[in-house]
């Protein structure tokens, strides 16, 4: 092995240099370094910067992700480039938005992932957004203000300065007084007035649940009333013959009044007179049903009526004889008994 001495000392240098810039070189790309940050880089198109700057945060959901790396002006818009966070999978389809994350201006990318596969070539204007921030308002209001007729403004509040000017201090004092009773009524009453706004919210539920049956209802309430127009020459029929019924018999009672108070009156009369004997009408019916009963039993046999006699009724020769053995029927139609 050669002794530092006896080396190159031309070749050792220049390694030595070569070694140092790629070591510089190096440090300063340590974050785009393959292996070491492997982040993904993608770009969207955006109508105007949106006081979008470079190292801005890109969010996905309200989450860091990521941020801008650069701006530049294509033609009439603006090219972002952004990079995101090794293993987020963004769709086809994703959507970016620049929202406001404070009042003064401070913005951030929001991305909206979607679709499927994977995300490639520049998000186009279609899905971007860009929002309005208080500084652009601010001027966008300065604009309208220096458009305005200054010198109509200046009468208009002149006019209203006059108008006040007519009114009596007392009138305007009691205008303020009414206004500061009125909001002493509703400051008194806020209890009332939130149990009202949540029962209206609490209807509005209920409303809201029911929302297919009252769809329903609706469509039922129309065929009903479908039915109803298919059947108007049947309903005026019969309207109409309800009218001419009740006219009928409006006449009738007119001219027949005099006979049904009669009627009436003898009906009356009938039900006040079997009412009084309803305790006789009451023993009678047991009696009736049993006449009835023994009746049916006499005729049921045939065209004749079966009756029980007592034999006094009957001479002693005529009961002998059709008491004798055989005698009944008997065979000698001069003598003997027959039915």
């Amino acid at each position: 092995m050669k002794r530092f001495r006896e080396r190159n000392l031309a070749l050792v240098g220049l390694t030595s240099l070569v070694v140092a810039v790629a070591v510089v070189y190096g440090a300063l790309q340590f974050p785009n370094l393959p292996l070491v940050h492997d982040e993904a880089t993608y770009s969207a198109y955006l109508s105007d910067a949106a006081n979008l700057v470079p190292s801005d945060q890109i969010w996905i959901h309200g989450v860091g992700v990521g941020s801008v790396t650069g701006m530049a002006l294509d033609g009439d818009k603006v090219k972002v480039t952004f990079t995101v966070n090794p293993g987020l999978h963004l769709g086809s389809t994703t959507s970016a938005a620049v929202e406001t994350q404070s009042p003064i201006g401070t913005e951030v990318l929001q991305l909206t992932p979607s679709g499927p596969g994977s995300l490639k070539g520049t998000i186009p204007l279609s899905r971007t957004s860009v929002p309005f921030t208080l500084v652009d308002a601010l001027s966008g209001f300065s604009q309208d203000v220096q458009a305005y007729n200054k010198a109509a403004l200046e009468q208009s509040f002149k006019v209203i300065a006059q108008n006040l000017s007519a009114t009596s201090a007392g009138e305007t004092q009691a205008a303020f007084n009414g206004l500061a009773r009125l909001s002493q009524i509703f400051g008194g009453q806020s209890g009332d007035i939130a149990s009202v706004i949540s029962q209206g919210a609490a209807i509005t539920s209920v409303l809201s649940q029911r929302s297919s049956q009252l769809f329903n209802l609706v469509g039922q309430a129309d065929i009903v009333l479908q039915v109803l127009e298919q059947r108007q020459a049947v309903i005026k029929s019969l309207l109409e013959g309800t009218a001419a019924l009740s006219h009928e018999l409006s006449q009738f009672l007119s001219t027949n009044g005099s006979q049904l108070r009669t009627l009436f009156d003898n009906l009356q009369s009938v039900s006040a007179v079997l009412a009084q004997n309803a305790d006789n009408l009451g023993k009678a019916i047991p009696l009736l049903a049993a006449l009835a009963k023994y009746t049916a039993n006499s005729t049921g046999s045939g065209p004749f009526v079966d009756a029980v006699v007592p034999t006094l009724l009957i001479p002693d020769n005529v009961f002998e004889q059709c008491s004798a053995a055989n005698a009944f029927p008997s065979a000698n139609p001069q003598v003997g008994c027959h039915p």
